[in-house]
């Protein structure tokens, strides 16, 4: 078994929902610390917290989102052990590492390795979708030397003409436009307004801690991620 194969294997059977590998060698070095390649880790969300998502946010949301990003900080500590046993460089890209400037980015943001990996694309809400999940996904990632099979990178929006997501969210901070490579994120979406509603929503509930998730409940990729779980289930 080749260190691919292996590393997702094992991330899986510890709870990652996919695991994809990326090329970085086009992302500029300083963003991405000299590293070459990147492992992205997603985590579903539970489809039936997500599918109590209505007009409002609601406190389960928050809470499953707590519970998925703690795994997802495991789940990068565990690759990065795994890596550093077979001799390879790998640095853990956890909430402790990652630095949000004042424009609310980072230096190499997990949604690009995600769509360097080929796991997804951008929607217009400015989240990662997946075939699989939609956008009810969490994600994280490693960055290391190892040479690994990396897959297809992903260029363009695959949401084509839909904007749900843009008619359901509360604060209209999505634009519709279709995402693409280098695209600024700030032409398609106002993610300074997007934090003000969350804020505001939170702070009406008398919580600091809050997020929203109306956008990610909407999309049609999450929906049918949802409806063939309670098809699953109630087979």
């Amino acid at each position: 078994m080749n260190i691919s194969n292996e590393i997702r294997e094992k991330l899986i059977s510890q709870g990652a929902s996919i695991v994809g590998f990326a090329d970085l060698s086009i992302i500029p070095e300083q963003n991405r610390r000299g590293f070459k390649h990147g492992i992205i880790i997603g985590v579903a969300l539970n489809p039936m917290i997500v599918s109590l998502i209505k007009n409002e946010p609601i406190q389960e949301y928050y809470d499953e989102c707590e519970r998925v990003d703690k795994l997802l900080n495991t789940l990068n500590e565990y690759v990065s052990e795994i890596l550093k046993g077979y001799g390879h460089e790998a640095l853990a890209k956890t909430q402790s590492v990652v630095k949000i400037d004042n424009n609310k980015r980072t230096e190499l943001p997990h949604k690009t390795i995600a769509t360097r990996a080929g796991i997804g694309w951008i929607g217009k809400c400015a989240l990662l979708v997946t075939e699989e999940f939609g956008s009810a996904i969490r994600i994280s990632s490693t960055l290391t030397n190892a040479e690994l099979e990396v897959g297809k990178p992903i260029d363009i929006c695959k949401c084509g003409s839909c904007i749900e997501c843009k008619n359901s969210c509360p604060g209209n901070v999505i634009d519709g436009m279709p995402w693409k490579v280098k695209l600024d994120r700030d032409e398609f979406f106002n993610a300074f307004e997007c934090k003000n509603i969350i804020l505001k929503k939170g702070k009406m509930r008398g919580q600091d801690k809050f997020t929203c998730g109306i956008c990610i409940a909407s999309c049609p990729w999450t929906q049918r991620f949802i409806n063939k779980c309670i098809k699953n289930k109630s087979n």
